[in-house]
Order: C-alpha cells, then structure tokens, then sequence
C-alpha cells in the first residue's frame, strides 16, 4: 500500500461516498427491473399487480426503494402536481390515521394532520386519484405487525386493501421476514399480492464469493486515495462476509469506521488491524479475539450465537 499523509487525503468525502453507496448487482437489478413493470403497468385498466418485498435488516432494501423513488420526482404541472411514486417509512408504535397522515404529507397535502381515520382516508384516495399516483412504497411494514394480535392485522390489512383498486396504483409492501404475517391473517389482502420477492446477503459460499469479491472492490474504489488491503481477495472477502453476515448496511458501517480510525494516523491506511478495530467498534463490541473475523485467533465460526450480532432469531425477523 502506498503511504499518504493525512493532509492529502478528504476522509470526510470518502465516509460520504461510503455511506451513499448504491451497487447494481443481479438481484438489485432485478428488482428495479420488476418495480418498473410495475409502475409502467399501474393505473391501467385491471387489478394492479402488487408487490412484497422481504430481506434481513440491513441488506439494502430501503436503499433500493429510495433510488428508485429519486428517478421518479414529481412533476409541478401548472394546475396540478403529478406524485407517480410516493415512499413512506413507517415508523414504530404507528396508527392507521398517523399513516394516513404520512402518506398525505409525503404527497405534499398541507391537511395531512386533520381529520379521523376515515376522512383522512378519503382525502388520500381523492389526492391518489388527482395527482396520478402510479406506485405507493410502504417501508417496514413490519412495524405495523409489531402492534396487537390478528384482529390488529386484520384490520391494517383491510385499511391497506382500500388503497388496492382497479386501475389504482401498485402497492410495494416492504420490510423484515416478519412483515408476511399481514398478508397472512388477511386473506383477501394476500390475493392480491401475487409475487413476493426476498432481497438476500451477499455470500462468499461457492460461486457467490466471486460477486461478493466484486462489490467489495466498488467499495475499496470508493476508498481512494486512501491506501487499503485487497478487499477482493478471497480470504479477506471471507472475513468481510463472516463480519457484516454479508449485510451491506454492516458493510458500510464497517468501511466508514475504518476510514475514521485510518484519519487519526500520520500515515493512514486501512488493513486488518484497521478492519479489525472497525468491526469491535462499530458491529461487536464484546467480541473476543476468536470472535474478530479480522484477528488471527478467529475461530471461523458464523457469529449467529445468542447475543451476537447475526444470532438466528434476528435472522428470523
């Protein structure tokens, strides 16, 4: 690795290009390819064909779903404003009239905060209809399972099956594995989500490794000029993927503590000590040697053990 003085490099830069990363690998181009269909097909007449997207925490789904809601902005026509695609993240402990009023605000209505369920809800499929809106995307959907029992659901699922009308836009349900138990206390909702798609971790088992050697070196183009290990090496990939469980938000955190820690030196570079400070830092801070993907001691072992960061019930949703 060549040697740079900390003066030389913009740590500041390259932390953001980090954390902004957006990789067009098969699956995500898949699933912009089918979002596409989607919106091409929506306020045609006929069902619209809505869409469930589930992936474990942290494996990009709301980074996908925010681009391709960014590469359709609306459009300020002279009477009226066209919203073709509306994103809403749903945020914990939410009511079906505070979401109502989040899809309102998201769609620019300065009366997203007044009136019940009800008015609130006729107000939303008035301004559907009037701004043209051709794709709605609810992010962690699971947060709405979070809240009470199966006649909670249910009657999420019934308020979400208003929104779902011939000729109406799609509907994207997205979040955690846990998200599919809306669908499933409600039957009549489940039907019209035909295809569910899962957005799976980048693996370094078999073949996989060699695309996720591939999105690492993205990632330690990012980096420059800052000197860094191989990324694309097979063994590093492999302590990479055993330390984020192939997870590109832990990517990211990972590569962005290491360039802070990398900043702090007069000679900085990013190696395995580096990656290895990073990672007790930012993903396991009780972990021990044998459990540092990035120390010689590590065990090899997946850290899916209780209490570790990937431990099988997070995994579950």
């Amino acid at each position: 690795m060549n040697t740079l003085h900390t003066s030389q490099i913009n740590f500041s830069q390259i932390s953001q290009k980090v954390s902004s990363a957006f990789g067009k690998f098969p699956q995500v181009t898949s699933l912009l390819n089918t979002l596409d269909e989607r919106l091409r097909s929506a306020l045609s007449p006929g069902e619209p064909e809505h869409l469930l997207i589930t992936g474990l925490p942290g494996t990009g789904k709301s980074t996908l779903l925010n681009h391709f809601t960014k590469l359709h902005p609306s459009v300020v026509h002279e009477e009226w404003t066209e919203v073709p695609v509306v994103y809403v993240e749903i945020p914990p402990r939410t009511t079906i009239k505070a979401l109502a009023g989040i899809v309102l605000r998201e769609m620019g209505s300065p009366y997203w905060d007044k009136g019940d369920e009800a008015q609130r809800t006729i107000q939303l499929r008035t301004l559907i209809i009037a701004c043209k809106t051709r794709m709605i995307i609810f992010d962690e959907v699971n947060h709405l399972v979070d809240r009470g029992g199966v006649r909670t659901h249910y009657h999420v699922g019934d308020w979400i099956k208003q929104l779902c009308r011939p000729g109406g836009p799609v509907l994207v349900l997205a979040g955690i594995p846990r998200a599919e138990l809306l669908l499933a206390t409600n039957a009549q909702l489940r039907s019209r989500f035909g295809e569910q798609m899962f957005v799976h971790a980048l693996s370094a088992n078999g073949e996989d490794i060699k695309l996720f050697s591939k999105v690492l070196k993205s990632f330690e183009r990012m980096l420059l000029p800052l000197p860094c290990i191989d990324l694309g090496d097979a063994a590093v990939t492999r302590q990479v993927a055993f330390a984020t469980d192939g997870r590109l938000r832990s990517i990211c955190h990972l590569l962005r503590r290491a360039v802070a820690i990398a900043s702090q030196h007069s000679s900085p570079k990013i190696d395995g000590e580096t990656l290895a400070q990073a990672f007790v830092e930012v993903i396991y801070r009780e972990a021990t040697p044998e459990r540092n993907p990035f120390h010689p001691k590590f065990n090899g072992i997946a850290l899916t053990r209780a209490k570790e960061p990937f431990a099988q019930e997070a995994q579950r949703g």
